[in-house]
Order: structure tokens, then sequence, then C-alpha cells
């Protein structure tokens, strides 16, 4: 008996429903696009910033192996990059010979997400140094790790998101290198602050 009035309550409460007006529609479906609008492009420059972040970490955190790699194996540790194709390999190179041998390890990377080895004219480095290139190891686009840990020069590399290149260093990511430790630092930019690396 009872499940019979909670169906006949059922099936008053469905009858009674009625239906959206065109005009609650319209307005819906305007408050929809309104928001929409509004988070779509800040969701956009949100996915691009982790999308930097990620790929800096990647070649940071690539580095810092290169580094432990060649003080565990005491071997030389060769970290070459390439601009154009927007790569870097990491060699541990047995023999010292600078090519990469059957039997001696080799990482390729691809930077991925629109993320490029680039910088945008008037940017200064970590030292209040004017950059002319996206990588630079005493003017070489390679680093070489030994086995005390330290690298053949101080460098540095930046990234930026393709979207960012010839308009905002806002979201430019730096990873530097110091010759003497093979210290490995990682530095986000910041126009706000003076200096602006972080």
């Amino acid at each position: 008996m009872l499940h019979i009035r909670r169906l006949k309550g059922l099936k008053r409460f469905l009858e009674s429903k009625k239906g959206f007006t065109l005009i609650e529609l319209i307005v819906t479906m305007a408050i929809i696009g309104i928001v929409s609008a509004i988070a779509i492009p800040n969701f956009s420059k949100w996915k691009e910033k982790h999308e930097i972040d990620g790929q800096a970490q990647k070649v940071y955190f690539d580095l810092m192996l290169a580094r432990t790699a060649a003080v565990k194996s005491n071997n030389d540790v060769r970290v070459t990059f390439n601009l154009v194709a927007n790569t870097y390999t990491i060699h541990e190179d047995n023999d010292g010979d600078g090519t990469v041998d059957a039997g001696e390890n080799l990482k390729n990377a691809l930077l991925e997400n629109d993320v490029q080895f680039a910088y945008n004219v008037g940017i200064t480095d970590t030292d209040g140094n004017a950059v002319t290139s996206a990588v630079s190891f005493g003017g070489a686009q390679e680093v070489v790790f030994d086995s005390r840990g330290q690298a053949t020069a101080t460098g540095k590399i930046l990234l930026l998101h393709v979207n960012d290149i010839g308009v905002t260093n806002d979201r430019a990511r730096l990873i530097s290198v110091l010759q003497a430790t093979g210290g490995v630092d990682y530095w986000a930019y910041s126009a706000a602050d003076t200096p602006p690396w972080k």
C-alpha cells in the first residue's frame, strides 16, 4: 500500500513539472557563454604556465642526474643541446672520446608542449648580463660533467613557451650550471621583482 502511494506521488510530481520557457533557456545559455569567455583564456594561460614549468623541471632534473651519473660512474657525462630541434642528449662518455660508442649510455630528450629553447631580446641572465643565446656554456651548446661533478663551463639554458616568444618574459625559465661545483639551479622570471630571476 505504501509503495502505491509513493508511485502516485511520483506520478503527480512528474506530471506537474513544466518545461523551461524559451527566455529561460536563452538567459541560461548567455550566462554559460559569458562564464566560458572569461574562464577559457585564463585556463589556457594556466595550462601554458604549467607546461613551461614541467619542461624546465625536466631539463633541470636531467642535468642533476647527468652530474650524479658522472660522479657515480667516474666518467665524463656530456649534455648536448640542439636549439633547432629543441632536443638534448645525455651521453656517458666512458672512454672520453666525445663520441657515442657501443655500450655507452645515451638518453635523448625532446622539449614538448610548445616549449622551446628560446629567449626574448633585451632579457638578462641571473648575473645581469645580456642574453645572446638560449643555451650557452662558454659559447658552446654542450656541458660536460666530470668525475668530481664539476662542469666544463658556467652556463645557462633559457626556455619559453612558443606563445611568449617575442611577446613577454613573464613565464621565462632559466636553468644555470656553475662550473666550479657543477651545481644546477632553477630560476623563474618575474618582471615585478628586482633582480627578476627568483
